[in-house]
């Protein structure tokens, strides 16, 4: 499987986070380029993606899906609440689970519960896989 490649990566901002970790399964596993803009690798990525940065990003492309029709490796954006600030990023997996990977742990595959369902933004999915 996959994504087991993808599975108990330490966090570390310098090297591996939430981001890296979806752009880098895209490019190795869909031989996808995500084309996301430069951001800092430290706590102030969050500055640099807005719920109007990955609206830009998504007209370009991606499409917006419902998460009832969302599809294996779909991009998950969660933001703060009451924010435009981003917060995490995902990848959708079947039946209602997906990777990622929280600053100081571990990637994992971690059920869409109500805590991750309360912050979701969007489900998008990158025009080479539409």
């Amino acid at each position: 499987m996959i994504l087991n490649n993808y599975l108990f990566i330490q966090h570390d901002y310098s090297a591996t986070n939430c981001v890296t970790l979806i752009t880098d399964f895209y490019a190795k596993e869909l031989s996808i380029d995500i084309k996301l803009p430069e951001y800092p690798k430290s706590k102030r990525w969050m500055l640099e993606f807005t719920t109007d940065s990955v609206d830009l990003w998504a007209d370009k492309y991606a499409i917006k899906v419902p998460l009832t029709a969302a599809k294996n490796y779909d991009l998950m954006v969660f933001k703060a609440s009451n924010s435009n600030y981003l917060t995490h990023f995902g990848l959708y997996l079947e039946r209602g689970k997906f990777l990622h990977m929280e600053e100081g742990k571990t990637s994992k595959v971690e059920l869409l519960d109500d805590y991750w369902l309360s912050s979701l933004y969007k489900v998008l999915r990158h025009e080479q896989m539409v």
